[in-house]
């Protein structure tokens, strides 16, 4: 009888638990926060610069996370009372889903594709990440994009990802040599086998940092960046999100953005001083 009774309660938490999250994730977000105070931001543990902790542990850090605290402070003032982050681990490979089950309220970092925005609801663009070259040591003298459009420029970028679009557009008359990973594609540069590797801001810093047989970082001019707009689930109301795009067009406008990645570039120890003269992102 005793197992059957626990049993029973088990069952009924279980019950429990699932009513909870579908009511979680039947409310509207703006009606949500407002009730709780609490604005759930999606994180992940080892997304170097958006959002990492430290070993795996402690506090999160990022400008992923420093956007949902930003964020939870203007909620604050629009809705007359503390709002506080509350981070929901998630991945790559789940984070649509964990917004559209309500797991989070807002994951503040990914580029907008015709299957996102068929999924979610986007507002952005949160930040633009500019593409940048990473040059092998003794190649100089390139700086516009043209520079690097010709067959004798060999071009490392990573299958399959906006990085290699992007390039491929950019770049269109170089030999452009795609890698299934990023660290082949690092040692291509590395070994001479190609002269630069294509990616963004971020990335090309840490490489730099990471890799000190490499050359130099290069923006070609014109500069060109990759938006990265916010998602959120489809709440059927859509106060939440005309909040977020307008508050991401302003923080954009008054600095605030740029503040934020500038401290995330210098937690994880790089040097934005490699940024150029009047960058923002």
């Amino acid at each position: 009888m005793r197992r059957i009774l626990l049993f029973a309660a088990a069952a009924g938490f279980t019950v429990f638990a699932a009513g909870q999250a579908v009511a979680q994730s039947s409310r509207n977000i703006w009606d949500k926060v407002a009730e709780t105070g609490v604005l759930t931001v999606g994180a992940m543990s080892a997304n170097p610069l958006g959002s990492w902790r430290q070993m795996g542990q402690g506090p999160y850090r990022g400008y992923n996370i420093g956007i949902g605290e930003a964020l939870a402070q203007a909620l604050t003032q629009a809705m007359g009372r503390p709002v506080r982050t509350e981070f929901v681990e998630t991945t790559w490979g789940t984070v649509v889903l964990d917004l559209q089950a309500g797991k989070m309220d807002i994951w503040t970092g990914m580029s907008e594709t015709e299957e996102r925005k068929r999924a979610l609801d986007m507002a952005g663009p949160m930040y633009e990440l500019a593409h940048c070259y990473v040059n092998r040591r003794g190649l100089t003298g390139l700086t516009t994009w043209d520079d690097y459009s010709k067959p004798t420029i060999r071009i490392a970028s990573v299958t399959g990802t906006s990085d290699e679009k992007a390039v491929r557009e950019l770049s269109p008359n170089a030999t452009h040599l795609t890698f299934r990973q990023a660290p082949e594609a690092i040692l291509a540069v590395q070994s001479g086998r190609a002269d630069a590797f294509g990616t963004s801001v971020l990335t090309c810093l840490r490489i730099l940092k990471e890799n000190p047989a490499f050359g130099s970082i290069v923006f070609p001019t014109p500069v060109r960046s990759l938006p990265s707009s916010a998602g959120m689930r489809r709440d059927g109301d859509g106060r939440f999100h005309r909040f977020v795009q307008e508050w991401a067009t302003k923080a954009r406008t008054d600095g605030t953005t740029t503040r934020i990645l500038s401290e995330s570039i210098t937690q994880a120890g790089l040097d934005p001083a490699q940024l150029p003269s009047g960058f923002r992102f």
